[in-house]
């Protein structure tokens, strides 16, 4: 077993590169929603440590996931509908964490990559 070194700030990059990716090739929503939200978490998380009082509110993605969260049991016909669907707009949800994961990253003082200039200037209106 070798065990290596990887600074965090680097793990949300390329969790969020390869989101952008899967994104831009129409790949599964679900997955660039995952990858988004977890690039977002490691990222808020390094943002919150350098400005405790700027960042919060962060939740987990597996915490956004259980019923009566923000995609689960509000409206759901009964408490078991709930614990076995998500409501949720696919492509709404993935241009939010994307964009959410991007602020984070440029909040850290990292330049936008290609991808991350693109999906601004596709999707905020250039912002960045």
């Amino acid at each position: 077993m070798q065990i290596e070194k990887f600074h965090k700030k680097d793990i949300g990059s390329k969790q969020l590169e390869t989101a952008l990716q899967l994104f831009f090739a129409g790949g599964d929503l679900f997955s660039v929603i995952t990858l988004a939200g977890a690039a977002e978490e490691v990222l808020g998380q390094l943002l919150q440590q350098k400005n405790p009082k700027g960042a919060g509110g962060l939740k987990s993605l597996l915490a956004l996931l259980r019923p009566g969260n923000r995609w689960g049991g509000q409206g759901a016909a009964s408490r078991h509908e709930a614990e076995l669907y998500v409501h949720m707009d696919l492509r709404q949800e993935a241009l939010f964490l994307l964009g959410k994961a991007i602020d984070c990253y440029q909040a850290l003082g990292g330049g936008l990559t290609a991808a991350m200039q693109r999906f601004n200037e596709e999707f905020r209106g250039g912002k960045g």
